[in-house]
């Protein structure tokens, strides 16, 4: 029997082969740099640094470009809750990208592309659940309050505050806690902890995806890069104003955590691209070094900005400012337990937040003495100086 069996293997196997051939290119492994780590710098593209033998790029994010755009959409629908009445309904709808909530059609057709799924997807399906609960929680109360952007906030009255800040009668500004929340909930988790993490560095890598021309594993770091940037540089400068920056979101705020203020936003972009040669070298002790250093170093970054934000709020008198200030630190401690060291876990981010949402009439009654004890815990987690104020 072995010696009918054998040679029908064989043969099986040699058409298997055959078949792939056509629809994958094989990738050989080689013990050179095929993209030597010397040849990167700051000015280094990332869309055509990563090529395939004819010269096309082999980087696609589009999914990742995709999502942050309907986050965008959010924002901007959110921010129409000052001078008219938001729905719930929608925001839901926005958030799970169900019955066409996009002015842009292409995102409605987009029907894979959720934020909802993509919100704390790396943590247990019962707490991913009550994160993402805590989004819906915040569409509600911006139904009720932008339903009385009519009358001027004070204590215990929502309404809005200083003309423009829609607020509770807390004085919680949700925009901000929706806006710094996804930041950690979606982009921060998908970069550290899902697609930087063990399942999605463990995708193949010797060979393309079908009809594709890059491997799983290179894509995988691609969609990590694609939720910090959309751009062939980070960080990069608009042409048009070289005062300016193209960034946004997690990708702005890290950017504003520069030198002086103990961040590497120049080191994060080289780190990418040296990890993404790496899987290109299939040099897998190099690109896990490069994911350490990203996962630290973002992490550190979202709580640099935490800290300054409760600096800059110590110095706001007019509780507009003052508030508007606090609903985006908190929203930035809320953040950090998407991080992949999480030095502010879960349960250590609930306890900052009761200290700085818990009292009766919330923000009117916080003090400062309220925010140093936020702010220090923060640095002294991270070794950050207490005083730090970034240019945000």
């Amino acid at each position: 029997m072995k010696k009918v069996i054998i040679p029908g293997l064989a043969v099986m196997a040699l058409l298997t082969t055959s078949c792939n051939k056509k629809e994958n290119t094989v990738i050989p492994a080689t013990s050179e740099q095929k993209i030597p780590y010397s040849s990167l710098s700051s000015s280094t593209s990332y869309f055509s640094k990563f090529v395939d033998d004819n010269g096309n790029s082999t980087v696609d994010f589009s999914g990742q470009t995709t999502r942050t755009m309907m986050f965008s959409e959010i924002d901007a629908y959110i921010k129409t809750g000052t001078t008219g009445t938001l729905s719930a309904v929608k925001l839901k709808n926005m958030f799970e990208n169900k019955n066409n909530p996009f002015s842009d059609a292409s995102l409605n057709s987009a029907t894979d592309k959720v934020i909802s799924a993509k919100t704390a997807q790396s943590f247990s399906a019962t707490n991913a659940d009550a994160e993402r609960q805590v989004f819906l929680g915040y569409f509600a109360e911006l139904e009720r309050i932008s339903a009385l952007n009519g009358q001027t906030a004070e204590q215990g009255k929502a309404g809005l505050l200083g003309g423009k800040r829609l607020v509770d009668e807390k004085g919680f500004e949700y925009a901000q806690f929706i806006q710094k929340g996804l930041m950690g909930a979606m982009m921060l988790d998908q970069i550290c902890n899902v697609y930087l993490g063990d399942d999605e560095q463990s995708a193949d890598n010797t060979i393309t995806v079908e009809g594709k021309n890059y491997t799983a594993l290179e894509h995988h770091w691609d969609e990590a890069y694609g939720y910090l940037t959309k751009n062939e540089v980070y960080p990069m400068k608009d042409p048009a104003d070289a005062t300016k920056y193209l960034e946004s979101y997690l990708g702005g705020y890290v950017r504003q955590v520069t030198a002086a203020a103990g961040g590497d936003p120049e080191g994060i972009f080289l780190a990418f691209l040296k990890g993404r040669a790496a899987i290109v070298n299939k040099d897998m002790a190099t690109r896990d070094e490069q994911i350490a250093y990203l996962r630290t170093n973002l992490e550190k970054a979202v709580a640099t900005v935490a800290v300054s934000y409760m600096n800059k709020t110590m110095a706001e008198s007019d509780p507009a400012s003052r508030f508007h200030e606090l609903s985006e630190g908190t929203g930035f401690v809320y953040a950090l337990r998407f991080a992949h060291n999480a030095k502010i876990n879960r349960v250590k981010s609930d306890e900052l937040l009761n200290i700085l949402r818990g009292k009766k009439d919330g923000f009117w009654s916080l003090t400062n003495a309220d925010l140093e004890n936020v702010r220090n815990q923060i640095a002294d987690a991270f070794g950050i100086d207490k005083n730090v104020e970034v240019n945000h």
